[in-house]
């Protein structure tokens, strides 16, 4: 569970943020290892959002503040 918060600066009232996340993937790949399409979207989160990721403000497009 995260220990911050992610506000925005413009409003308060805005509380959707995008932000980035490492994911697994599986893939279907031909007989030279070469990737032909997504089998499934997300095995496991490799890496979940932190405090030192770029959050961004879904709503107004604001970089997000981090405490």
């Amino acid at each position: 569970m995260p220990s911050y918060k992610v506000t925005c600066p413009k409003s308060k009232r805005h509380k959707r943020f995008s932000v980035t996340a490492h994911v697994v993937q599986e893939w279907q790949v031909d007989g030279n290892g070469e990737f032909v399409k997504v089998l499934n979207d997300c095995i496991e989160v490799a890496h979940r959002p932190d405090r030192e990721d770029y959050f961004t403000c879904i709503t107004c497009g604001t970089k997000a503040h981090i405490e």
